[in-house]
This record gives structure tokens, C-alpha cells and sequence, in this order.
């Protein structure tokens, strides 16, 4: 992945040419004698608001400034019947996830387009709950090599979920995962072949640091001492549990303030409205906490985020998901 004014970061790019014909990590200068390999991912993409959407552009972006010549890339945009958007030109194709017709149409042009060398599919088990039989046909159906990267892993899987997962690593021709931690559970709970497992971090931005005490006094937060978490606000964020904490922590250090940055994630919205933000408006009221917690309620600029970031003194991550092996959140703020 790399920073949006094209410094890269360190996830290591070049072990994705890994999976791919070895006519695509020829540096093809000469564009005009023939069109260039096409790799397609499939992905939620910006507008969509997702954490995978996000991670996809700027890895796209990074991709395309390092193998300028190399191959091209296009996008299968993920979205539903209740979600759905305008993109921009490289997104060749949509697949909506709630609609079998879809999957079938989709890998029937995707087969049928001979410049399309490999599939990166982006996987959240999210995209697909609703469908699962539909995915599963979907990617057998596929005759192009498939590359599936795994956002999460899940240990202890029961039957029904195991075989779901079983079918995409007896299906796929390769395996990225983030963490080692996720690569054991794949080897551990499930039957891999080893050999098509990639480790590959998440990366993150390369930020030029800036003074604190400005970035503060700039946010009128001077004085203070802030705790901050941010991304799109759902129940799996478990914010209630600084909330609940922050009574005893104010009373040794009343300068505490606790920035809850983020709208409420889109999906959610859809299905429940501003219900967990509500809750933890209540908690906040009921704990006397006005003066010690913020809202900023949207989805900030990458600068303006970034900036809240570096002025914060303690950044808070807790998610409810034992399992959750990495976090694009948790990454922004430890860089």
C-alpha cells in the first residue's frame, strides 16, 4: 500500500508478481505494439465507505506507480441491492452480491476477456453471508488463475462454515494473508496447501509528522489530553468500554478528552440507523461525560484524519472480535 501523494509504504508489492504469468513482470515499454496484461480485483471500492474499499485504492495506487509498464488493472466493484454507487473509469465491471444473475454474468465476462491474466479477489465474509452458494459457484465457475486475499481468518471453524471456507482454498491458486498468526490458522483448522500461502502486511501511510501542540491549538483542542478512536461506528467497535472506563480515569486526570472520529459505517445505517450511536450518546449522558467526549461525526479527509491522529496522545482499539487479526484503523494510528 502507499500514502495518497505516492510515497510507498512497506507492503511488499513485489511478492504479488509471485502469482502472476511470467509475461506480467516484463516491464512492457513499448505500449503501442500490443495491449498490456489486465489484472482485475474484485473489491469494494470508493465511493463504497469500507475499510477494504480504502485499502484497495491506495494498493491499486501503489501497484500502478511501481509497474508503470508491466500491467494494467481494473476493478469488479462489490455492492448490493441496497448499496450502490457511481465509480469512476476503473471499475470495468460491478457485481451485485445479492443477485445470483450477477455472479453469472460477471465470470461469464470475465472468462470471455482474454486480456485479463489474473483475478485478486479481496475477501470479507460480510461481502458474501447473504449468498454463499452463489460465491461458491461463482469462483469454481471462474477459468482464470484466482488469488484470494483474506481480510479475516476464523479459528474453530463449525462444519457448515469450515467446508464454505474449504471450497475457496480447494478452489483458489493462491493465498495472501496479513499476519503469521492467520497463516497458522489456515494450516491449523483447515486442510491448505502451504505452498499457496503468501504473508504480505497490510501496510500503511507514510506520514510527515507535525508538531502536536499546533495540530492542537489549530483543533482548539490545546489543554487537553486526548484519547481518540476512529472508523465507521458499528457495535463491533465496543467503544462503550472506554466510555464506561473514563469516570475513573477523570477523576485523576480531568483533562482527558475522548474523540470518537467516524460516521456511522453506511451498511449499518441501512440496517439499523444511528441505533449504536444513540446508545453511546445515552452512556455519555448517564456517566455525566459531556465535557470528556467528542463526536466528530464523518468520514474526514485522509489529511484532516491523519492529523487528528498525530495530536492524539492515546489511541484506543477495541474491538469485541477476538478474532480480528488485523485492522486497517489500528494501522493509520500506529503509523
Amino acid at each position: 500500500m502507499e500514502t495518497r501523494d505516492g510515497q510507498n509504504s512497506k507492503i511488499g508489492n513485489a511478492n504479488f508478481l509471485s502469482f502472476m504469468p511470467n509475461d506480467l513482470s516484463e516491464d512492457h515499454t513499448n505500449t503501442d505494439s500490443h495491449q498490456v496484461p489486465e489484472v482485475l480485483l474484485i473489491t469494494s471500492y470508493p465511493p463504497r465507505q469500507c475499510g477494504i474499499a480504502t485499502y484497495s485504492y491506495d494498493l491499486i495506487k501503489a501497484l500502478k506507480q511501481q509497474f508503470v509498464y508491466s500491467f494494467s488493472i481494473q476493478v469488479c466493484a462489490l455492492e448490493t441491492n441496497e448499496e450502490q454507487h457511481s465509480y469512476m473509469d476503473d471499475v470495468k465491471y460491478v457485481l451485485n452480491t445479492s443477485q445470483e444473475q450477477s455472479y453469472i454474468d460477471i465470470a461469464e465476462k470475465i472468462n470471455a476477456d482474454d486480456n485479463i491474466k489474473i483475478v485478486l479477489l479481496q475477501h470479507e465474509f460480510g461481502f458474501f453471508a447473504q449468498h454463499v452458494v452463489h460465491f461458491n459457484a461463482f469462483i469454481s465457475k471462474l477459468n482464470k488463475p484466482l488469488v484470494v486475499v483474506f481480510h479475516t481468518v476464523l479459528p474453530r471453524p463449525d462444519e457448515v462454515f469450515k467446508a464454505n471456507v474449504q471450497h475457496i482454498l480447494d478452489t483458489v491458486d493462491g493465498i495472501i494473508v496479513m499476519t503469521n498468526g492467520a497463516s497458522e490458522i489456515l494450516c491449523r483448522d483447515y486442510l491448505v496447501d502451504v505452498s499457496k500461502i503468501t504473508i504480505i502486511p497490510h501496510g500503511t501511510h507514510l506520514v510527515p509528522h507535525l508538531d502536536k501542540k499546533v495540530l492542537k491549538e489549530k483543533y482548539h483542542l490545546q489543554g487537553r489530553k486526548i484519547l481518540s478512536t476512529f472508523g465507521l461506528l458499528s457495535s463491533g467497535k465496543n467503544i462503550e468500554t472506554t466510555l464506561e472506563a473514563l469516570p475513573n480515569i477523570i477523576k485523576t486526570s480531568p483533562e482527558v478528552l475522548f474523540l470518537i472520529i467516524g460516521k456511522t459505517h453506511p451498511t449499518v445505517a441501512l440496517r439499523e440507523g444511528e441505533q449504536y450511536r444513540e446508545m453511546l450518546q445515552q452512556k455519555i449522558t448517564d456517566l455525566n461525560l459531556h465535557k470528556h467526549v467528542k463526536f466528530i461525526n464523518k468520514y474526514l479527509p485522509l489529511e484532516e484524519l491523519l492529523e487528528y491522529l498525530q495530536l492524539t496522545d492515546v489511541y484506543i482499539f477495541t474491538s469485541n472480535d477476538p478474532n480480528q487479526a488485523v485492522s486497517g484503523t489500528f494501522s493509520y494510528a500506529l503509523s
